[in-house]
């Protein structure tokens, strides 16, 4: 559904189990150096106890320097210590789920593909696969009630309809599923208590006359609730952020068929039958080419941060208001985590799968905080001490 991916195939001389032992030594000291000058940031930002706490998430690829096949990982940084660890996968990871009472499971579901499988970070392997079934394809994103009984999985059929997946999240056994009400369904969210689940449905091509659409469906019935349509034609529905009371963070690829030379879009639902897509100011907006990517909601500043990897840009916009605040270019910008002192974000982006950091006081980007070869060059990331 995003159909302008831009997950970046790192470059194989860029990471460190690949460099020779020589240039891993260069890295090491760089990283010495970044975390010695991190030591002089502002203590608002950048306290040790703080940091220790972040552990990022993220899957990725890369191309093997040996065999010149493409690797799929999912990664763990530790933005404190610059500590990085890879789980081997046998697909590209792009979004996840939580098991709510085994704190070390992962879900991870491939976009667009057949590839999904539960990790255990504390034994750093891949546990078991999940298969997809009637000859679907996973669609990227996955949920898991709090009560540990239902895993919910997007999923689209060759025709592009939409179904949600239903699995036991323990054995994986696949227990059936339910319609999205749209096509190509990318994201979903459980919100009230787990009774409702919030999917974007990407749509069909510019002229199928199938547009992306916001939909509530009711878990327990599995019955349509609300549906919010994109109204511009040009765009799909992407990612999301919840908010209360059914109100949501949109943000959008080109529609399916159009690449990354069409722009994407940020839009809200405050309520009403339509997405509201902003469109001012028209010179930031009219440079949005590409997929708007990730979404992080920081309400307490009245703000949200949107990535734009094509332009390499980060946007900040009012949250009451849809107001511009202002942006930030920065290379090929993916995900974007909130700290757990919640005064920085994490961002992945550059070329060599950098980590990086927002002053959210300044939104500006600290410059002591730059850990390259993260290995996380795919659209997400997660911080893992923003879970518990």
């Amino acid at each position: 559904m995003l159909n302008s991916e831009v997950d970046a195939v790192v470059d194989s001389v860029s990471l460190p189990a690949l460099l020779s032992p020589s240039l891993n030594r260069r890295l090491f000291l760089k990283r010495a150096a970044m975390l010695s000058a991190a030591s002089a940031v502002a203590p608002s930002l950048l306290q040790a106890e703080t940091l220790a706490k972040d552990s990022l998430l993220g899957g990725g690829r890369y191309q093997s320097s040996e065999s010149g096949a493409t690797e799929y990982v999912l990664s763990l940084v530790n933005p404190h210590s610059a500590d990085i660890q890879r789980i081997p996968s046998t697909f590209f990871p792009h979004g996840f789920a939580f098991s709510p009472s085994r704190s070390s499971l992962v879900y991870a579901f491939e976009k667009i593909g057949p590839g999904a499988a539960v990790f255990d970070l504390d034994s750093r392997s891949m546990v078991q696969e999940i298969a997809p079934v009637k000859g679907r394809q996973f669609y990227g994103h996955g949920a898991c009630t709090r009560d540990d009984r239902y895993l919910f999985s997007t999923e689209t059929s060759a025709d592009g309809k939409g179904a949600i997946g239903i699995r036991d999240p323990r054995s994986l056994d696949y227990l059936g599923d339910f319609p999205t009400y749209g096509d190509n369904p990318h994201e979903c969210r459980l919100i009230e208590h787990d009774t409702v689940l919030m999917v974007t449905n990407g749509g069909g091509t510019r002229d199928s006359g199938r547009r992306g659409s916001l939909t509530y469906i009711d878990v327990r019935t599995q019955q349509l609730l609300e549906r919010i349509d994109m109204p511009d034609e040009r765009f799909n529905t992407g990612h999301l952020y919840p908010l209360p009371e059914r109100k949501a963070v949109v943000v959008s690829a080109p529609r399916l068929g159009l690449d990354k030379r069409y722009p994407g879009a940020v839009s809200l639902n405050t309520g009403g039958d339509t997405l509201k897509v902003i469109s001012q100011p028209a010179s930031v907006v009219s440079i949005m080419y590409g997929e708007a990517l990730s979404v992080e909601v920081v309400e307490e500043r009245d703000l949200f941060i949107v990535t734009h990897p094509t332009p390499g840009m980060l946007t900040f916009w009012s949250l009451s208001g849809m107001d511009y605040r202002g942006h930030l270019m920065v290379e090929n910008a993916r995900g974007v985590a909130i700290s757990a002192d919640r005064k920085c974000l994490w961002i992945s982006c550059g070329r060599q799968a950098n980590i990086r950091a927002l002053n959210l006081e300044t939104l500006k980007m600290e410059e002591a905080v730059d850990i390259a070869a993260s290995y996380i060059t795919g659209s997400h990331l997660t911080n893992l001490a923003m879970l518990s």
